[in-house]
């Protein structure tokens, strides 16, 4: 899935707009509007002996098939034949073009490549017609890919924005992206405008870039009609989104074809298979809610960019809150807790040293929790309810481990204080070294140690303004005390500030 993502963005950024570039040059030529073709006028006979003219005095060759024979299509293209008119060569122009004299290519290449990979061009030949229709393809499952993974819609949602869904919010600057719920008791189907408003989602700029691309690429209502090369007679392309299981299909598509393209420097494919089986757009959500709510802090940005919980987003259409995504949240929270517990035993089975206010009871719970020996979990359900049985409510943070109890979080009392709302969590940001929940492991003091450093260096340095200096020798000699007492030396009590 990282590798994916990785060439997704590669497409946005070198392949595409090549390919989209293509696209319009190829649909000019094929209405008779490129500029190339204004020289060309009379009858289809004085076009072509005006074609081969122009090819003579330039030293074009004439383009042609892999088997070596003339384009004839191509040619009559070139030289701005209406579709219609396009009946084969006549003799004259069959002789005309015999000749001539002038060779062939093996290919029929359209366009340019101006985008790179790794300081080359992504390619070495302009695009062919014949391959057109695909990379267009290939192309609109990478932009889908990208619009899906990385602002956690349903592939449903995604396969029904329409033109002009970007937008910008113009108090917070946050990049939003509006289209229609994917579920919900109320919804219709077939008619979802009718039924519902436009909500919003809270998204990164790559997916306004990929939004933009799609837009550049085609004129119609839907960012992602049925299908942008090959008429429907029973889905047409102007009402119609493309179906999931097509979509499917074509980011198959596209990662064969990355890895029939490119190697990687170890001769190994590009995109490797999948350790889950045949990747496919429904495990965009659950992908991106399992990387997010990893990291510090990770269940606000999984909420944020799911766009559910932000406030701002979410105000005007409370009604139509979707707390869906919080079941892929539960199973992602515990299969973390699990592994943080699990490595915290092995810390203590080892001598790990863990000092503070709640050193012991950091000890109780790592205890009784590790010795939990585990549950089938059948459902989100399950997962949630077990979460709230087995959760030792132990939050490492940088340099210090939270053993959160609300009575005594400094952090809570701090928000209470300003009147903001408290939560069930600690708040790093309002942390006080004071804190009765907090508790040093040996991991902690070593990421002390390496704060304590810089300080100290920033305090020595004659460059660093005076207040500075002041400031950085205070954190120093705060941190310092925080080691010192870890490792069991008499440390004098003194007015502690925030950590």
């Amino acid at each position: 899935m990282e590798a994916l993502l990785a060439w997704v963005l590669v497409m946005i950024e070198e392949v595409g707009p090549d390919i989209r570039d293509t696209w319009h040059e190829y649909h000019q030529m094929e209405a008779g509007s490129h500029h190339s073709q204004a020289r060309y006028t009379g009858t289809r006979e004085e076009r072509l002996r005006e074609y081969l003219s122009y090819c003579h005095q330039q030293g074009i060759a004439l383009p042609g098939h892999e088997g070596g024979d003339i384009n004839h299509g191509h040619i009559k293209r070139l030289i701005g034949i209406p579709k219609g008119h396009r009946q084969e060569m006549t003799v004259p122009m069959l002789g005309l073009l015999a000749d001539s004299g002038l060779p062939v290519e093996p290919l029929t290449g359209i366009g340019s490549i101006t985008g790179q990979v790794h300081g080359r061009p992504w390619r070495e030949h302009p695009i062919t017609i014949g391959e057109l229709p695909t990379l267009v393809r290939l192309l609109s499952a990478a932009l889908f890919t990208a619009v899906c993974y990385l602002s956690g819609m349903r592939p449903g949602e995604v396969l029904n924005l329409r033109r002009g869904c970007r937008d910008t919010d113009e108090a917070t600057g946050e990049l939003l992206v509006h289209g229609f719920r994917g579920k919900g008791f109320d919804r219709v189907p077939d008619q979802p405008d009718v039924s519902e408003p436009l909500r919003p989602w809270v998204v990164v700029d790559v997916v306004h870039a990929a939004i933009g691309l799609l837009e550049e690429l085609h004129d119609l209502p839907l960012l992602f009609p049925s299908s942008l090369t090959n008429a429907h007679d029973q889905r047409p392309a102007t009402v119609n989104a493309r179906t999931g299981r097509d979509m499917n299909d074509d980011i198959q598509d596209l990662i064969s074809w990355i890895n029939s393209i490119y190697r990687r420097a170890d001769s190994g494919a590009p995109i490797p298979a999948d350790p889950a089986g045949r990747i496919n757009a429904t495990l965009y959500r659950r992908t991106l809610a399992r990387f997010i709510v990893r990291k510090p802090r990770g269940l606000v940005a999984a909420a944020l960019q799911y766009g559910h919980i932000h406030t701002k987003v979410t105000l005007s259409y409370a009604g139509y809150a979707d707390p869906s995504w919080l079941h892929d949240i539960a199973v992602e929270k515990l299969e973390l807790i699990i592994d943080q517990v699990e490595q915290d035993s092995e810390h203590l089975a080892v001598g790990e040293h863990v000092s503070g206010p709640s050193a012991d009871e950091y000890r109780v719970r790592v205890e009784r929790t590790a010795s939990f020996e585990g549950r089938v979990v059948t459902s989100a359900g399950s997962a949630e309810r077990l979460l709230e049985q087995t959760d030792p409510a132990i939050y490492h943070g940088q340099g210090m481990t939270c053993v959160w109890r609300a009575a005594t979080a400094a952090c809570r009392k701090a928000k209470l204080a300003l009147g903001l709302p408290d939560d069930d969590t600690p708040d790093e940001s309002e942390c006080r070294s004071s804190c009765a929940n907090l508790a040093y492991t040996d991991r902690d003091i070593e990421h002390v140690q390496r704060r304590r450093e810089r300080h100290q260096a920033d305090a020595a340095d004659p460059l660093v303004p005076k207040p500075r200096r002041d400031r950085a020798a205070a954190q120093a000699a705060q941190l310092s005390r925080i080691i010192d007492r870890h490792h069991g030396q008499d440390v004098p009590d003194v007015e502690k500030g925030t950590a």
